[in-house]
């Protein structure tokens, strides 16, 4: 079996006897009168198939000793191809997914009312249907499934219509040694990425130049897509936590500090890691004693995640050390002062999206792969440092995915001196 087979055997293990699952691709969504965005496929379809392409439909049958997967794509149209691009071929969609029974969308529908049929089923009566109820997936003109529940209900009134989602989401929280090594590869390109704009920023560029130049070298460096919108942010603009690219028009001065919030994505999988450094070479004063402080609250936590805790346990650990240290170095006068510097979580899920399904109050399992961000902004100082890392949860605790990527100030130091 290949991973997708593999991962989608778990999921029949978690189907009832008479049951069909529906897991759709989506469809390109309107950005203007004759443009459409960028297409995405549905994460969870990706998960369970590795085809990216718009409107294609994964059907997952499962009888007593049965267990049937079909695949639903775009049949070859050379006009339209001529206009839009290739599509896959079924030859080739089956090599990636591993799915040997794969259809036109023409058929979709009467094999879908054969499977729901009472009469001549070859799998027995069907009595439950889980759909991928994700929110505002669209699978068609004005549908969604959400809608098409409903059209499944009117047709066939006894029919129970459960949500797989969170089915799914139990597989995809536990990250395979697949998974693991698709993120180590995309920290790796992310590393390189970093490197390049450390050799390449200088005083006096504007901080958009630093996106874009990260943007052009993963482009044309293995056509690697990014993560999420990239964060370069100067002064008082890095104690703003998404500072958006809109807005990276700051250019940069010689005392400043540079945050980065980065990644490139590799086979679907993301990379995002957080870096602040010095344009000039050198740590100095509150930016250092501020540095310090991110810098060992990063490390402490990644010490202390271990399985059975919680992302909000680790919030909670992360207040804590950034209150006593912030006091120790009166950076801060009152314990609840800390909330005014340090404002959002320092954690989260990551994966096939860079905020990965799962949630704060879940318990922390071998398997699971999760940021560490602490960071401190203080806006009447210009200064904001964040330090990210992403980790693997291990049996016993924790492994740092991105250790490559330097962080001491010493080696940050020393790599910027070495800059040409």
């Amino acid at each position: 079996m290949n991973e997708f087979e593999l991962r989608r055997e778990k999921l029949f293990n978690s189907l009832p006897d008479f049951s069909l699952a529906l897991v759709y691709s989506g469809v390109s969504k309107i950005c203007s009168e004759d443009e459409f965005y960028p297409f995405e496929a549905n994460r969870n379809f990706f998960y369970l198939t590795g085809i990216e392409q718009e409107n294609s439909i994964l059907m997952l049958v499962k009888a007593p000793g049965e267990k049937r997967t079909y695949l639903f794509l775009d049949e070859y149209n050379e006009l339209k191809e001529r206009w839009t691009g290739k599509k896959l071929r079924y030859d080739d969609a089956k090599e990636i997914s591993g799915v040997s029974n794969i259809y036109s969308n023409n058929t979709f529908k009467s094999m879908l009312e054969m499977g729901l049929g009472k009469e001549d089923n070859p799998y027995g009566h069907i009595d439950t249907v889980f759909l991928d109820l994700s929110d505002e997936l669209k699978i068609g003109n004005n549908l969604s499934t959400q809608i098409y529940k409903g059209q499944l209900l009117e047709q066939y009134p006894e029919l129970k219509i459960e949500n797989v989602y969170p089915l799914i989401v139990e597989l995809r929280l536990v990250k395979s040694p697949y998974e693991v090594a698709q993120l180590e590869e995309a920290i790796a390109a992310t590393s390189t990425g970093i490197n390049d704009l450390l050799s390449f920023m200088r005083p006096g560029f504007y901080e958009h130049e630093l996106a874009d130049r990260f943007e052009y070298y993963g482009k044309s460096h293995g056509r690697r897509k990014l993560s999420f919108e990239t964060i370069i942010a100067t002064g008082k603009d890095a104690t703003v936590l998404h500072h958006p690219i809109t807005q990276q028009v700051r250019q940069i001065e010689i005392n400043d500090l540079i945050l980065f919030d980065l990644g490139y994505k590799h086979n679907g999988y993301c990379a995002d890691i957080s870096r602040t450094y010095p344009i000039n070479g050198v740590f100095s004063g509150k930016q250092k004693e501020i540095y310090e402080v991110v810098l060992a609250c990063n490390k402490a936590v990644i010490n202390y995640i271990k399985p059975g805790l919680t992302i909000a346990d680790l919030q909670s650990y992360t207040i804590d050390f950034l209150k006593e240290q912030c006091r120790n170095r009166k950076l801060i006068e009152k314990d609840e002062d800390i909330l005014k510097y340090y404002i959002h979580s320092v954690s989260h899920f990551l994966g096939i999206d860079t905020h990965d399904v799962g949630n704060r109050s879940r318990k922390l399992v071998p398997g699971n792969v999760i940021t560490v961000e602490p960071g401190l902004y203080f806006v009447e100082d210009g200064i904001g440092v964040r330090i990210e890392d992403d980790v693997l949860v291990t049996e016993d605790g924790a492994r740092c995915l991105s250790k490559c990527i330097k962080k001491e100030v010493e080696d940050v130091e020393k790599l910027l001196r070495s800059r040409k």
